[in-house]
């Protein structure tokens, strides 16, 4: 079971910043293709919180694409060094999907679950430990 997190993080440069302090709903890493693309590597790691629990200073530029189930996904990024930093699914607009590698410390991140094995390059190892789905798996209660 997570833990509350209290967290600061942001972007390359700094211009971006945020604050958390909550649960998190649920942290995962994905490989599906557009987490490839976006973070030019293997994975994405991902950890959600309710949006009430961030706040975000600074402003950021996005990008809205489809999901495979049809839901736009915005990806929200610093628009003076590029960094990653955050989306928001139009499934559900009370969730945020935080970076973990934006956090200033993110040793408190642990995968509960690795999203879309299919797309895994195979040399990007994820450990075994943690449950794998080939796509997305069923969405929790919150």
């Amino acid at each position: 079971m997570a833990r509350e997190v209290t967290a600061a993080g942001g972007c390359l440069c700094g211009a971006v910043r945020f604050k958390v302090s909550g649960v998190p709903i649920r942290m995962a890493q994905c490989h599906c293709r557009d987490c490839q693309r976006a973070s030019g590597t293997g994975h994405m790691s991902n950890a959600i919180f309710d949006v009430a629990d961030v706040e975000i200073v600074g402003a950021t530029a996005s990008y809205a694409s489809p999901s495979d189930s049809g839901n736009t996904l915005t990806r929200h990024f610093c628009p003076t060094c590029g960094s990653r930093l955050f989306l928001y699914s139009e499934a559900r607009p009370d969730m945020i999907v935080m970076a973990a590698g934006a956090f200033d410390d993110s040793s408190w991140f642990e995968p509960e679950v690795v999203l879309y094995t299919k797309s895994r390059p195979p040399w990007d190892i994820t450990t075994d430990r943690v449950p794998g789905f080939e796509g997305m798996p069923p969405r929790r209660p919150k």
